[in-house]
């Protein structure tokens, strides 16, 4: 009664999750498919311990039972003997290693043996070996070859233990803990059964593994968004880190939808996550059409990482060419038409990208670091690139300009048109690396607002800049102030007016000598705390100054609510001061701000020819231009060549 005790629960567990998996079944990957396997082997197990134990239990004597007896035993035996085997293949499946267990040839040819052995022996039973036997009144007992079987699982025992162990580091901590589970709980069924044979119940001991084993499996199951139909960021994060530390081949597809917030905001919610399920499913299809086994990776913000274990470069680019060429194509969301605008990277692990940081920074930033075509890009291509690789190391050179002092202040001076001489100058930041070089502001600047470095960066520009001050001699040298760019990071500082007032005492400055300038963008950030900082640090008698004017939405409600002295018009009023119309334009935002008192200076000015039009010197065209800066005049200059060009140009007219 025992064994039908125990082996009516394992039947009633195993069905339950057998039924529901085959309902639920969504993955077609390898795991998948072996999980499915050892699904059906537990169940056959069960089904067949289940049959064997009723005939003896409660079968009658005769010729047609005892063959029924028979035919349930060895099928007992045959599925149950898979069980280890499968299971060992599940587990290098499941934790990312197949390919160890792919490329080494020994492995194969001592799993088929161990398999063989089990088979031949259990085919040989009754005629060269003895593994059990069934008396003609249905009495079952063991031979002295069983002992077979259990020296076949004793070594695939060993065998899946010393896989968790050795590539524990590789495995989820949940997951390490569950296939442990099943390996101790499945091993002591064995064990018990081994020692006492009427007391059956490993099938039990199986059935209550699966139960915890499908619980792992729902919560595997959760790593995919339910709305975007792919796995989660952070599963591929965890992924992907793995596959470097077992050197296991990869190749990702990086798409990115450049358009994605409009989209959102075009089709609303609903639409927006229909899009995002459909393109997961679209390109799941597409790499399965190619073999590439992919896992599709919803990375947010409209990027998807595409990772296949098939790494030719052949499969794998027309892959890619087809996803762009699909994407490309009309699509129909509800009563919607939509195009989505994509970019896609491919790249090849470990041949091209050795690490996971470099291929998840890869990720993030390709989009902006090259060009931008909807051509389908290969890192191979492009990686020994320079200017790539400049782009894509930014958040590297930041964190070792800021650990190492790889900044330096260059300084290019103000011209004053009404005066004729240089009466000011605007500090400007370079940064220094060892390996690229000189990096371009307009390059690491917008990183730093990205990655939070430029709170470190402006601090040095404040200190450094206000140490500078401090050696000149203002009045001698003719200099009315010295300009600083506030981010609008920066303008947003809760402490921000005290720090500044700080360093000015620190190094003895007049308030007069500073000047700040900040950008349109930096006044619509949080405008309660800017307009405090900017009143504040105003009052305390420093200059401030609306940097590159014309190139957002100028809202001149805003600008002029602040305390502004001078307005800066950017360098793209320059180049369309040739433009009739446009020239109209700027002849009256000068006309404009010269009416509130604030002086107008005009930058990028990179010709003669431009600075006349400027000047007061053609005044039928633009009146009152009152401070010009540009290349015409100075490019940027360190402190010392800063410092010469004042002391030589000193009353000398441009």
């Amino acid at each position: 009664m025992q064994i039908l005790t125990y082996d009516e629960c394992a039947f009633f567990i195993v069905i339950l999750f057998w039924m529901s998996s085959i309902y639920r079944r969504k993955r077609s990957d390898r795991s998948g498919k072996l999980m499915m396997i050892l699904l059906t082997l537990i169940l056959l197990t069960v089904m067949a311990d289940l049959g064997a134990g009723s005939m003896i239990n409660y079968a009658s004597t005769g010729k047609g039972n005892l063959i029924l007896a028979y035919v349930y035993n060895y099928m007992y035996f045959f599925v149950h003997n898979l069980l280890l085997p499968f299971y060992l293949l599940y587990i290098y499946s499941s934790i990312d290693i197949w390919h160890l267990f792919k490329s080494k040839k020994i492995q194969h040819i001592i799993w088929a043996i161990l398999v063989i052995v089990d088979i031949v022996v259990l085919v040989l039973n009754g005629f060269v070996t003895d593994v059990f036997s069934l008396t003609p009144d249905i009495h079952y007992s063991r031979g002295p070859w069983m002992s077979i079987f259990y020296i076949v699982a004793g070594i695939f025992g060993a065998w899946i233990l010393g896989v968790l162990i050795k590539y524990r580091r590789y495995i989820n901590h949940d997951k390490l803990i569950t296939l442990m589970f099943l390996f101790v709980v499945v091993g002591s069924g064995l064990v018990v059964q081994f020692i006492n044979s009427r007391l059956m119940v490993e099938c039990f001991t199986i059935a209550l593994a699966v139960l915890f084993f499908m619980v792992m499996v729902r919560k595997s199951e959760n790593q995919i968004n339910p709305i975007t139909g792919a796995h989660r960021y952070t599963s591929c994060t965890d992924r992907v880190t793995k596959n470097f530390y077992s050197e296991k081949p990869i190749s990702v597809i990086f798409v990115k939808i450049m358009n994605n917030n409009n989209l959102h905001m075009y089709l609303g919610l609903k639409g927006h996550n229909e899009f995002l399920y459909s393109t997961t499913e679209l390109m799941q299809d597409i790499c399965n059409k190619y073999n590439l086994d992919p896992t599709v990776f919803y990375m947010e913000n409209g990027l998807y990482a595409i990772v296949n274990e098939e790494t030719d470069r052949k499969a794998v680019s027309d892959a890619a060419e087809r996803i762009r060429d699909e994407l490309d194509k009309e699509d129909q969301i509800g009563n919607l038409k939509v195009i989505p605008d994509a970019r896609i990277c491919v790249v090849i692990c470990p041949d091209d990208i050795q690490d996971s940081q470099t291929l998840f920074s890869l990720g993030t930033n390709f989009h902006r670091t090259l060009p931008d075509t909807k051509d389908v890009h290969y890192y191979l291509d492009f990686k020994d690139n320079l200017e790539y690789k400049v782009k894509n190391d930014l958040d590297k050179i930041l964190k070792n300009a800021v650990e190492n002092n790889g900044f330096r202040m260059y300084y290019q001076p103000i011209y004053s048109v009404k005066e004729r001489r240089f009466i000011g100058a605007e500090a400007m930041i370079r940064l220094w690396d060892d390996e690229y070089g000189q990096v371009s502001p307009g390059l690491f600047i917008p990183a730093a607002e990205i990655n939070g470095y430029i709170h470190e960066i402006g601090d040095f520009v404040f200190k450094d800049v206000m140490r500078f001050i401090s050696t000149l001699d203002m009045e001698k040298l003719g200099l009315r102030y010295i300009e600083m760019n506030l981010s609008a990071s920066q303008c947003i500082e809760v402490d921000l007016v005290e720090k500044i007032k700080n360093l000015m005492f620190e190094y003895g400055i007049d308030p007069k000598y500073v000047s700040f300038e900040l950008t349109e963008a930096a006044t619509d950030m949080n405008p309660e705390i800017v307009d405090v900082n900017i009143r504040k640090l105003h009052e305390y008698g420093v200059q401030i100054a609306l940097d590159d004017y014309g190139t957002g939405y100028s809202n001149i409600k805003r600008t002029t609510g602040l305390p502004i002295d001078q307005v800066k018009l950017d360098k793209s009023f320059v180049d369309m001061i040739d433009d009739p119309q446009m020239c109209i334009v700027i002849q009256d935002t000068i006309s404009m701000f010269k009416e509130m008192n604030k002086e107008v200076l005009v930058e990028g000015v990179e010709e003669e020819a431009t600075a006349r039009k400027f000047s007061d010197l053609e005044a039928d065209l633009i009146q009152g231009c009152e401070l010009m800066q540009g290349f015409y005049f100075c490019k940027p200059l360190p402190e010392e060549e800063f410092i010469k060009f004042i002391e030589e140009h000193r009353g000398t007219a441009f």
